[in-house]
Formats: structure tokens, sequence, C-alpha cells
């Protein structure tokens, strides 16, 4: 192997995380390991990443930033800096450091190559939670590159250059990147199933429908008709739907505090997400929690269903 391609002297670093009955603290993307992407996927549990961006021309500790991985989902970023992952007991998963030089190989010269770089100059959370063939696949090639890491031969960097591949091109499709580059031809269905794409990969970042239609290549009017037209709902609604949604299942599901809950879902501060919750619910998110929990023992609350987001 050639050892400037990672500063471990690996290609690709893919730790496996299994389960603790304490919460711990991995370091990522280490000083003096130069740049690194990072990947976290979690099969279980929850843990919250936090960095400083390494990107270029920004001061060290600029760009602060965290980020909420709760599984079933995984992280993506951009050659941070300083990055930790703070993982609660019970969770696992696996984590990897990825090589500028590596990430730039299994992006390689190819048709959809614009679109993974596009990605992953990004960071980015994609909820994995109706994606599980995908998760598998990410899963297993995750392992395949620990067990050539493991026992290194002939090919060994050549095949862990292609399981990344096939990591990143998994999650192009569940984020609907693959489109950022295009040219905006195709027939409406196409648009409406991209942008369905696109939101199950960014309805945590809070993107205006004016982003989302300039990464369709269309404009906000058209993609405003297209959904209008076929679902009966604007880009804004069905964003704001989906974003509900999640909401709803972390707070039946996860153990994350309202503010910490706010935080993961991309919220500036708990009174945005409380109030928000409490139009598309009805509810502010404490006592929408604490009806839930009523309900498992009397029946009594019916909370609203945004699981039929379409």
């Amino acid at each position: 192997m050639n050892p400037a391609t990672h500063p471990a002297g690996l290609p690709m670093r893919v730790q496996r995380l299994e389960s603790s009955l304490y919460t711990r603290t991995i370091s990522l993307a280490r000083r003096g390991q130069g740049s690194s992407h990072v990947l976290v996927l979690l099969g279980d549990g929850e843990g919250r990443l936090e960095w400083e961006s390494g990107k270029d021309g920004e001061q060290a500790g600029a760009a602060s930033g965290e980020r909420m991985v709760i599984a079933p989902g995984l992280a993506w970023l951009a050659m941070p800096k300083h990055c930790r992952l703070i993982l609660r007991a019970g969770s696992t998963g696996h984590t990897a450091e990825i090589g500028d030089d590596t990430l730039m190989r299994a992006v390689g010269d190819f048709a959809e190559s614009a679109a993974l770089m596009f990605m992953a100059d990004r960071d980015m959370g994609l909820s994995l939670a109706e994606r599980k063939p995908a998760q598998e696949r990410i899963r297993t090639n995750l392992e395949a590159v620990i067990e050539e890491n493991g026992r290194p031969q002939p090919g060994t960097v050549m095949a862990i250059v292609a399981h990344l591949r096939i990591v990143l091109v998994q999650m192009m499709r569940i984020s609907g990147l693959e489109e950022a580059t295009g040219t905006g031809r195709g027939e409406d269905a196409h648009f409406l199933q991209r942008f369905r794409q696109l939101v199950e990969g960014h309805f945590r970042d809070h993107w205006p429908v004016a982003r989302y239609a300039r990464v369709l290549g269309i404009t906000a009017d058209r993609l405003h008709a297209i959904c209008t037209r076929e679902l009966g709902r604007n880009p804004k609604a069905l964003i704001a739907e989906r974003l509900a949604r999640e909401a709803a299942m972390a707070l039946e599901r996860s153990t994350l505090s309202i503010e910490q809950l706010s935080h993961s879902l991309g919220f500036r501060d708990p009174a945005h997400f409380s109030h928000f919750h409490k139009r598309m619910t009805g509810l502010a998110p404490g006592k929408f929690r604490k009806m839930l929990g009523s309900a498992a023992n009397t029946g009594e609350f019916s909370p609203p269903n945004f699981a039929d987001w379409p």
C-alpha cells in the first residue's frame, strides 16, 4: 500500500462499533492525520458528531458544527477537523475515515462522477429507515474494507477503492444528488421522484424550495406545479410533512431531550422546533411525547400520521 493515501497508512480506515453499556467518545479525523472524509453508519442507537470544518481558507475553530445520527442512518462530513463521535450505550455501526486520494480514485471518471464529487464535498445526513437494502449494502462493503485491511494482499487497494465506490453510489441514490449536475430535461414524474429523493436527504438541512428546484435544474414555479398537480400539496408542505414525520418517530423512539432532538432536525433552537411541531400536529413536542407514553397503556391518543408521505 501507499502510505501517502491516508495518514494512518491505509487508503480507508474502518472501525466496527460494537454495543457498549456506556456512552463513549470516538475520535475521528484526528489532528495531524491530514485530510480525511468521515462516514458514520449506525444500525442501532444514536450518536452525536461534533466537528470543526477543515476546508481550505477557514481558520482553525471556524465553522464548528454538530449533527445527531439516529439509527438507522448515516452521516458524511467533508474533511472535518477535530471530529468526535459521542455514541450512546447500545449503539452499533461503523465509522470510516477516507483519505482524499482514495476518494478521488473511487469517484473516478464516469458519467456520474460529477454528481459523486458534488455530494462528497458536502456535509450531509441521511435517514435509512426505509432504505434497508441500501443500508445493508453499505454495511457489507464497510465490512469488506475491514477484511481487506486486516489481510493485505495483491489488489487490496484496488478492492478497497471499489468497495468505497459502491458506498458512494448508494449514498448518491438515497440523496438524489445524481441530478445535481443534470440538464433539467425529463418528464414531470422523473422530477417528482428526484425531488422526493432530495427531500429524504436534506429535510434536516431546511433547504428552501428554490434550492431544491435549482438542484433539479427547473424553476421553483414548475416544481410547485408538478407537486400540486401530482400530489395535491405544494413543495413546502411536502417538506414540512417529511420533517414532521421524522420528529414524530424520534419523539416516540429516541431518548434524546427535546433540545437535542430539535438540533438533530436542523432547528436553531427548541422554540422554533416547538412552534413547528405544534403547527403540524396541534401539540408541543413535550406534550406529544407524554401522550405517546400514555397511549401505550391506555390507547386513548391517536397521533397525527405522516406515514403516508408520498
